[in-house]
């Protein structure tokens, strides 16, 4: 009888976690479509949107405009600071 206990405890363990991480995982995809949407409606055809958001995240652009690469380092970081303290709250 305590077997099954253990395995029905092991089990809501797990969907809790499951639950924690999927909340976790919608709202940083609402949050960033939620970005992408502001950025868009900026209507500046030299920012895409989501991207070059902060001071810090590099832009190259070639001489003839065939070449865009960008780096958003600093969007990075704050997403990464700001989902590790999401991540802390929950657990």
């Amino acid at each position: 009888m305590d077997v099954s206990r253990g395995a029905e405890s092991t089990a809501n363990s797990v969907m809790d976690t499951f639950l924690k991480i999927f909340i976790v995982v919608v709202l940083a995809l609402a949050f960033i479509g939620w970005l992408a949407d502001r950025r868009a409606a900026a209507n500046r055809s030299d920012v895409t949107p989501g991207l070059s958001l902060l001071p810090g995240d590099i832009k190259y652009e070639s001489p003839n405009g065939n070449v865009r690469v960008y780096f958003p380092i600093v969007t990075s970081i704050v997403l990464s600071v700001v989902l590790t303290l999401i991540l802390r709250v929950f657990s």
